[in-house]
């Protein structure tokens, strides 16, 4: 059991940490790139954690694969349709049947993570609210039954690659991705460049930075539910009042729940 997590932690990688399979569904991507989420799985599983990869973007029939390791293996599907409330359980046997059929997979005992943006012309206020943010909270199993966990970038996936380098980005506020696209390009920093262990120590204390200054100092990785739905109501309060996203990524998330990012008890 993970337990409550607090802010005052100093984050170290486990480079020894064996997660299994796991399974990520993102929107996005092209044929001939993959679209910034994958590349960025691309980025930090095989190039900093040098796990296996294997991911199907949107508009191809065959996996591309990165790396080989039997104790570490992603796989990344790049979802046909870009909205979430588009995504229906029928695509999502689609692309799992073709992970039971090619890796003798089985999704159902396979963490499952959905990274969507909360690009605010995408989605109606409060659409994603009901039927999204509460149903999908564990990657696992929620109680209901409902396997995985979606875990929302404020405005855009961009909003992660800002907190690899940039301090306190949670101050800055964006109304649309659109919008966050040009500041990430100022920097010369892309999901290509995410490149160390301190990149996504980085971004994970950015984002509890984040949390912070929403008033939340702890949230339990066994049950992250109420802090996602907390999360998301702070940030829909936000734009409702201020025409804004106060800019966080989630993607640290899953890196704290497989255990690869860990408390660092060294002392200085």
């Amino acid at each position: 059991m993970k337990g409550c997590h607090f802010m005052t932690k100093k984050y170290k990688i486990d480079h020894n940490k064996r997660i299994g399979n796991v399974i990520f569904v993102v929107e996005g991507g092209r044929p001939d790139t993959g679209g910034t989420e994958l590349r960025l799985l691309k980025s930090i599983f095989s190039d900093i954690l040098h796990y296996e990869i294997q991911e199907l973007r949107r508009g191809t029939d065959e996996f591309k694969g990165y790396r080989n390791n039997p104790f570490c293996k992603v796989f990344a599907l790049n979802v046909p349709k870009n909205q979430l409330t588009e995504l229906t359980d029928s695509d999502l046997d689609i692309l799992f049947a073709r992970l039971k059929e090619e890796f003798k997979l089985k999704p159902e005992d396979c963490p499952i993570y959905f990274l969507y943006d909360r690009d605010y012309l995408s989605y109606k206020p409060n659409e994603l609210r009901g039927k999204f943010v509460k149903k999908y909270t564990d990657p696992y199993a929620n109680d209901d039954g409902s396997q995985g966990q979606l875990l929302l970038s404020y405005p855009a996936v961009e909003s992660f690659l800002l907190s690899c380098i940039k301090e306190n980005i949670f101050q800055s506020k964006y109304f649309l991705g659109k919008d966050l696209k040009p500041i990430v390009q100022q920097e010369n920093f892309s999901e290509n460049d995410v490149k160390t262990d301190t990149h996504l120590i980085h971004a994970a204390t950015e984002m509890d930075k984040c949390l912070s200054n929403f008033s939340i100092q702890q949230y339990d990785l066994d049950n992250l539910g109420p802090t996602l739905l907390e999360i998301y109501d702070k940030q829909q309060t936000l734009v409702s009042t201020e025409r804004s996203f106060s800019l966080l990524s989630l993607i640290s998330m899953v890196l704290l729940e497989l255990g690869i990012i860990v408390e660092d008890d060294t002392e200085n």
